[in-house]
């Protein structure tokens, strides 16, 4: 790390091991004499901070493509900087959700009644190491470089975020340690359920464990049995991809390849995967990557011309708005999958029209915002080399990817995060003395809150939100529920994300997916179901002899024998000979009487 002050929060970690409860509080007594050498050498400031009682932080991935500095070791390491790269207006718009959630707290007379609530705000770039600068840097506070640290305990008593599942494993880890918990809005790691591991970790999206059933239910629904796998090169694309195995185990569905996408993009890394999607048989594709994965990836798969794919999206990428331009469409239209539940935010629209430059001046991303909107800068320089503009243009219907407020699905879940940190310290404060859940039935100060003891009233919070329960189980998930959506041709040629049904997790097994296929329009623009198999079904009259070697998806066709027939399309029976390796498929045992 380029700070010092990484070596105050890891002789903190070290000290939290070793000490009670009761004596946590201690900390900041007895780091005080090292103050003098325990100075930040580089900053990193939040986007967006107010004043609170209590104070949360945010963690969103502002911008993606992240450009890592040269660290030759000659010289001063440069910060990591997110600024100057691409800047993703759908997570400004998360971001500004919990502001809008925030505002909305602290103007209501029976929430949080007297007390109000602060935020720190950081930009992630979408990269671990940059959320885990944010996540430090919420903890030392915000600071000009040389600055005493270590002096005060941070005030932090819990973190909205982050988004993709490898931000929030490394954030995690280093707030468990201060027991400060973590909801996150896109997180959807199985591994993050391991409460061993993640003992502070919540998240009010469903884990992929569910959303693996539903990619398995889809495959067997539409009868794709030979299908291709590509996944980031991180734990949550591995533990996707297990868990999707683990649940094909008992169907008729194969994996015929497995590719990674690296975290570091190359073309050179993405021409080799499209050259082994070309030569495959399975038409359809499923993905467990995030959007700032594919962005790069998908515009080398255009240059491709590669055309017919049938795309099965994750909920982190199926409603991205960067996608949604007339130029996917020949390529991504007719994608599927599952997406998280929409929502409904009555004040959003509004509260995305007060943010312009002009009332952010100092912001470098609001700044940057309308640089990407509008193509101009409020305040052109050399280094922008942009058309000026005034910084108070109209936000209008064709700014999507910031103004879609239509049906919010993960600035829902950044709003439902918040309120869900509200209401469990509205219920930690109406503690009643002598009737509370801690030692000696007492309850929390409010004038000293510790995150451990927010982390209670979290785990038992329920309330509605717009018609919705939200509540947490023993492994800080949320109840699973998915839209189902379709890439459709909209009415200006770009792409429209459809409605086509449902996966409610709280169904009987089987009884889950529910699909409106009429509705439904498939790759290539076609309305009948893509076919996807290694091998086409044997007519009747003939059976399946499986390839040594090879999935039990691929088979060859052979006549039965004289006298038995199979009585219908692919059917077939399983014979366990001496090596359970070697499968036969034969005819019926029935001789026909002629």
């Amino acid at each position: 790390m380029t700070s010092l002050a990484l070596l105050c929060l890891l002789y903190f970690a070290v000290s939290v091991l070793t000490l009670t409860d009761s004596s946590l509080s201690s900390i900041t007594t007895a780091a005080a004499p090292a103050a003098s050498k325990c100075t930040l050498l580089n900053s990193f400031q939040p986007g967006f901070v107010v004043q609170g009682d209590y104070v949360i932080g945010g963690i969103f991935p502002i911008h993606f493509n992240l450009k890592m500095p040269d660290l030759n070791g000659t010289y001063r390491p440069p910060p990591i900087n997110c600024n100057g790269h691409r800047i993703d207006p759908r997570a400004f718009r998360w971001a500004q959700s919990m502001r809008l959630a925030v505002e909305e707290i602290n103007q209501n007379p029976v929430l949080l009644q007297n007390h109000t609530l602060g935020y720190k705000i950081f930009d992630s770039c979408g990269y671990p190491l940059t959320g885990q600068r944010a996540v430090l840097s919420m903890l030392n506070g915000v600071s000009e470089e040389n600055s005493s640290m270590c002096t005060n305990a941070s005030s932090l008593l819990a973190v909205i975020g982050a988004a993709g599942s490898p931000q929030s494993i490394v954030v995690s880890r280093i707030l468990q340690t201060f027991r400060i918990p973590m909801i996150s809005y896109a997180s959807t790691c199985a591994c993050l359920s391991d409460r061993q591991k993640y003992p502070t970790f919540f998240r009010v999206i469903p884990s992929d464990d569910y959303q693996v059933k539903a990619f398995a239910q889809l495959l067997v629904h539409f009868n794709w049995t030979w299908v291709g796998l590509l996944r980031g090169d991180h734990d949550y694309g591995r533990f996707a991809a297990k868990g999707l195995l683990r649940e094909l185990q008992d169907t008729k569905v194969c994996v015929a390849y497995q590719e990674i996408i690296p975290l570091l993009y190359t073309r050179q890394a993405g021409l080799r995967i499209m050259k082994v999607m070309r030569s495959s048989t399975a038409k359809v594709v499923l993905v467990f990557a995030f959007e700032g994965e594919m962005t790069p990836f998908l515009r080398d798969y255009m240059t491709q011309n590669i055309t017919g794919i049938q795309w099965v999206a994750i909920n982190a990428w199926v409603t991205a708005s960067v996608f949604s331009g007339r130029e996917y469409y020949p390529y991504l239209g007719g994608t599927i999958g599952f997406s998280i539940r929409k929502g409904h935010i009555s004040r959003l629209g509004d509260f995305l029209q007060t943010v312009n430059p002009k009332r952010y001046p100092d912001n470098v991303l609001v700044h940057e915002l309308w640089e990407s909107l509008y193509g101009c800068s409020p305040f052109p320089s050399s280094v922008t080399q942009m058309p000026p503009c005034s910084g108070q243009e109209s936000l209008l219907e064709q700014h999507s990817a910031y103004m879609n407020t239509s049906s919010p699905r993960f600035s829902y879940n950044v709003y439902k995060a918040v309120y869900a940190i509200a209401h469990s310290l509205h219920n930690l404060l109406l503690c009643q003395p002598g009737r509370g859940p801690f030692q000696n039935n007492s309850c929390a100060q409010s004038n000293n809150i510790q995150p451990w003891q927010l982390q209670h009233y979290l785990q038992e919070v329920n309330f509605h939100i717009a018609g919705e329960e939200v509540a947490f189980d023993a492994k800080g998930d949320s109840v699973p529920y998915y839209d189902i959506i379709n890439w459709q041709r909209g009415t200006e040629g770009n792409i429209a994300f459809v409605n086509v049904g449902l996966f409610d997790g709280t169904k009987a097994i089987g009884e889950e997916l529910l699909i409106q296929e009429d509705r439904i329009m498939w790759a290539g623009h076609q309305s009948e179901v893509p076919v996807s198999v290694c091998s086409a079904s044997c007519l009747p009259g003939f059976r399946k002899a499986v390839r040594r070697g090879e999935p039990i998806c691929c088979f060859d066709c052979v006549p039965c024998d004289s006298g038995k027939i199979s009585n219908q399309t692919g059917e077939f029976e399983l014979n366990y000979k001496k090596s359970k390796q070697i499968h036969s498929y034969y005819c019926s045992t029935k001789v026909m009487q002629y």
